[in-house]
C-alpha cells in the first residue's frame, strides 16, 4: 500500500537576473519520512544552490529564553483571566490538565504564547513532526554539504511579530485555536497531504486554502503582520541578492503561505520587474 504522504512536493520558482539565479521553494515546517526524496526539480534545485536562504536556521536558531520569556509576559497589572472568557479558560484548563500541566501556571501569560504551547500539543497529536520539516531536510544537508546558509529572519523577529500583534488580535488566534482544537491535528495531516501533492491542482487549491484559512482566523492586522509585512521584508532583501550580480545561486525556503498568498513573494518579485517560472 502507497503511504498517502509519499508524493513529490511543488511550489518551486526560478528567477535569473543576469548571472545570478534564485529559486524559491514553499515548504512546510513539519514533515513525514515518507515525503523524502522531494521531486527531481526541487532536488536538483537545491544541488545547484551555493547559498541556502531559510526564513530562520532552524539548525541553529540563536534564542535568548529570558528574552523570550519577557516578551510573552503580561505587565503587572494584567493577567490571562482577565482578557479571555470562562469558557475559553475552562478549555483552556482541561486541555493543560491533559498534559499534566496547571494552567494557574501560566494565568501571566499573554494569548499569543499560550497559542504557542496548544501548537505544540496539536502537532504531537498528528502525523507530522518538526524533525522531519522540510526546512530541516535541506538545512541538514546544506551542513553536510558545506553550503553557505543566511538566514532571512532572525528568530528575535519572529517573536517580535508574533507577541506584537494587540491584545484584541491575540484574543482572537487564542479563541479560534480553542475552538478548533479538537480538527487542528486533522488540518496538519491535510496541509502535510496536500503539499507532498501540491504539483497537483486539486492538492496544491486545498493547500492555498488551508494556509489562507489560517491567515483569516483573526483581524486583517494577523495577516498584515504575519504574511505581508514579512514577504515584502524578504523580498527586499532577494532583490538585493539578484541585483548584486555576484554569479552565485540561492535556494530560498519558506513557508507556503508565503509563496501563495497575496502579496506573496514570487507576486512582488514579478513586481519588482523580474521574470518569474513556475519549475514545479
Amino acid at each position: 500500500m502507497v503511504n498517502k504522504y509519499e508524493g513529490n512536493g511543488g511550489l518551486l520558482w526560478k528567477v535569473v537576473n543576469r548571472e545570478t539565479t534564485l529559486y524559491v521553494q514553499g515548504i512546510i515546517h513539519l514533515g513525514h519520512e515518507n515525503f523524502y526524496p522531494l521531486a527531481p526539480e526541487i532536488e536538483e534545485a537545491y544541488d545547484s544552490a551555493d547559498v541556502i536562504l531559510p526564513e530562520i536556521n532552524v539548525m541553529n536558531p540563536i534564542v535568548n529564553e529570558e528574552d523570550v520569556n519577557k516578551l510573552a509576559l503580561f505587565s503587572e497589572d494584567m493577567a490571562l483571566d482577565q482578557v479571555i472568557s470562562e469558557e475559553s479558560i475552562k478549555k483552556l484548563s482541561n486541555i493543560f490538565k491533559i498534559q499534566g500541566l496547571s494552567l494557574e501556571e501560566f494565568n501571566k501569560y499573554q494569548p499569543w504564547y499560550i497559542e504557542s504551547l496548544l501548537g505544540a500539543f496539536i502537532r504531537e497529536k498528528s502525523d507530522l513532526a518538526p524533525e522531519h520539516g522540510v526546512d530541516l531536510y535541506f538545512l541538514k544537508r546544506a551542513l553536510e554539504d558545506g553550503k553557505e546558509i543566511i538566514e532571512l529572519e532572525t528568530a528575535e523577529e519572529q517573536y517580535n511579530v508574533f507577541s506584537g500583534y494587540s491584545i484584541d488580535t491575540q484574543v482572537q488566534m487564542l479563541g479560534h485555536t480553542l475552538q478548533t482544537y479538537e480538527q487542528q491535528a486533522d488540518w496538519i495531516n491535510q496541509l502535510g497531504y496536500s503539499w507532498i501533492h501540491s504539483h497537483i491542482d486539486s492538492s496544491r487549491d486545498e493547500l492555498i486554502n488551508i494556509v489562507s484559512n489560517d491567515l483569516e482566523r483573526a483581524n486583517s492586522e494577523y495577516q498584515k503582520e504575519m504574511n505581508d509585512t514579512r514577504n515584502i521584508n524578504m523580498v527586499n532583501k532577494l532583490d538585493d541578492i539578484l541585483k548584486s550580480g555576484n554569479g552565485q545561486t540561492y535556494f530560498v525556503i519558506v513557508g507556503s503561505g508565503h509563496t501563495v498568498v497575496e502579496p506573496s513573494i514570487p507576486s512582488e518579485l514579478k513586481v519588482r520587474g523580474y521574470k518569474i517560472e513556475n519549475v514545479y
